[in-house]
């Protein structure tokens, strides 16, 4: 069922809660319980690698697990997306979900993907794409993340970014490409914050990006997320962006990079610890 389908199938009063494929913490939950690794460095590469879904977690070979994967992509494009938007190319559906996937991270307009598409020999238009992108998010396949200006407390309606619900995309689109580790992080990071009941926005600050502010019950946090910053160079570029924002909320930089750190407010925190916390703050 498509997320719009609700209001008008439902009649009266209803609540929708939306579901999650499984968190890290979940997944080393079940890892340990299980008593299989938990070394917690490589089960969070494994969990980057394969994802959260829940029956995929049990599942030992690659094969068997891509067949897995695949069933419930195709499902989701071809049934939830094809035929409830009454779409009929399944070719440039998937052309377009792994086009989003392989730029997750990166801000993209509707026009920019109807070009790329098109010289990629998949001749498209606007319209069409923005019919695809409302059923992929209608199907929660994609998320789409908007800007926010953080000095002119505006919202933008242009350029906005697509994160995956799941890492088991990747492997399944775009196959042995392997993505960025900072795409894949920040991929993570984003649908964990939606997952902890955040707004979350891409966040312009001048002429620099902070990758997510998030909000929740009238508090702000501004999140930054970088594969390593041991490079002083990296750092400087890395936590620039938010020591420009004047307020007073929490600024965080989470990173792959071994133990935490406190810069002039800018706190520096392991992405497997900051993952790996029981409590919401």
């Amino acid at each position: 069922m498509l997320s719009g389908e609700l209001a008008t199938l439902i009649s009266g009063r209803y609540i929708e809660i939306e579901v999650y494929p499984l968190s890290f913490a979940e997944y080393y939950s079940h890892m340990e319980s299980e008593s299989k690794n938990t070394d917690k460095t490589q089960l969070f590469g494994r969990y980057l690698d394969y994802g959260g879904f829940p029956f995929g977690v049990q599942i030992s070979d690659d094969k068997t697990y891509k067949d897995y994967i695949d069933g419930i992509i195709n499902t989701v494009l071809v049934k939830d997306v094809l035929t409830r938007k009454k779409l009929s190319n399944a070719t440039l559906v998937k052309q377009m979900a792994a086009f989003l996937t392989d730029v997750s991270g990166n801000l993209v307009s509707v026009k920019k993907i109807a070009d790329t598409l098109t010289s990629m020999g998949h001749k498209t238009t606007s319209e069409t794409v923005l019919s695809y992108l409302d059923g992929f998010c209608e199907a929660f396949l994609f998320y789409q993340c908007d800007r926010f200006d953080v000095s002119g407390k505006r919202y933008f309606s242009v350029n906005s970014k697509y994160y995956a619900v799941d890492q088991a995309l990747w492997r399944s689109l775009l196959g042995l490409k392997r993505p960025n580790l900072g795409s894949r992080l920040e991929t993570v990071i984003y649908i964990e914050l939606l997952r902890r009941g955040y707004e979350v926005y891409v966040g312009v600050v001048g002429k620099q990006e902070v990758d997510f502010v998030a909000k929740r019950e009238g508090v702000t946090e501004y999140i930054q997320v970088a594969a390593s910053v041991v490079d002083e160079n990296t750092y400087l570029r890395e936590v620039g962006s938010l020591k420009q924002i004047n307020d007073n909320y929490r600024k965080i930089l989470l990173t792959m990079d071994l133990g935490s750190y406190n810069d002039d407010g800018v706190e520096q925190i392991n992405v497997m610890d900051w993952l790996l916390k029981s409590c919401i703050e």
